[in-house]
């Protein structure tokens, strides 16, 4: 049985293409019932099982035992190094105690970077640091692009800067948001990823000067809303990728799918 670590618009892509060359049954895992919904339609495929839910290490092992799964594609997003640390360990802690040829292949699909250029970017090691940098500043338009799970630590800026935050629309944001005090007019509750000219209309319009982001790869808009910042003389705060031991990992899904039809 195959196992991908799903998260990112990735891993569906690459659950399609697992799908034409093997025949295994496969788990999706997604550690929220938002990306377990996004896999609604594939989940009919009865060779596709989708998991929604946050995994201990005792559940990993338990599920990667008892399923049998000989091979694991992690295509977590590049943040979630949390996941992907501990698969690791557990890979390689039962691989330590498995028969000859009955090891368990990990193999990992890491986004490219998108190039930020030099111009108007700064990058930090963390969230905090930026939060640090803002509060050196005063009466700046911010725009948050992190999502809602960073809203309580980011709530700071706004003691000195006008903070916008743009967030998915769904019931569970939008209430988090306003219990956090945020105000509807900072509030932008939409669905990406967004074209270049759509970021460019929201910098233009809520007049912004910088802009927080993380490294997270070219899918999913990132190279677009650095695009747009650019385009528009918008310094981008972002954070910087994580940087783990992952040891086979590809960059293009066409190079993952060629490695996994070379294991049958």
């Amino acid at each position: 049985m195959i196992w991908i670590i799903g998260g990112t618009k990735d891993s569906r892509s690459i659950l399609d293409e697992v799908l034409k060359v093997r025949e295994d049954e496969i788990i999706v895992s997604t550690a929220t019932e938002y990306g377990g919904k996004l896999l609604e339609d594939v989940a009919k495929n009865e060779k596709v099982h989708v998991l929604s839910e946050r995994l201990n290490v005792l559940q990993i092992e338990s599920m990667i035992l008892e399923k049998k799964i000989d091979l694991i594609i992690d295509a977590s997003h590049p943040y979630a190094q949390n996941i992907s640390n501990t698969v690791i360990s557990m890979v390689s802690y039962l691989n330590e105690r498995a028969e000859k040829g009955k090891e368990i292949k990990y193999v990992r699909f890491e986004r490219k970077m998108v190039d930020y250029g030099s111009e108007n970017v700064f990058k930090f090691q963390n969230l905090q640091e930026i939060i640090m940098f803002l509060n050196k500043v005063e009466n700046k338009n911010v725009l948050s692009t992190l999502g809602s799970n960073t809203l309580a630590e980011i709530k700071e800026i706004r003691e000195k800067n006008n903070l916008f935050v743009r967030i998915l629309p769904t019931t569970t944001s939008i209430q988090s948001a306003e219990e956090l005090g945020y105000l509807p007019k900072n509030i932008i509750a939409m669905q990406g990823p967004f074209s270049k000219n759509m970021n460019i209309a929201m910098l233009k319009d809520f007049k912004i000067d910088y802009l927080i982001t993380k490294e997270s790869g070219e899918t999913g808009g990132e190279l677009q809303k650095v695009e747009a910042c650019q385009e528009c003389g918008v310094k981008i705060l972002a954070i910087k990728r994580p940087v783990l031991n992952y040891g086979i990992f590809f960059h293009t899904i066409e190079e993952l799918i060629e490695y996994i039809v070379k294991l049958v």
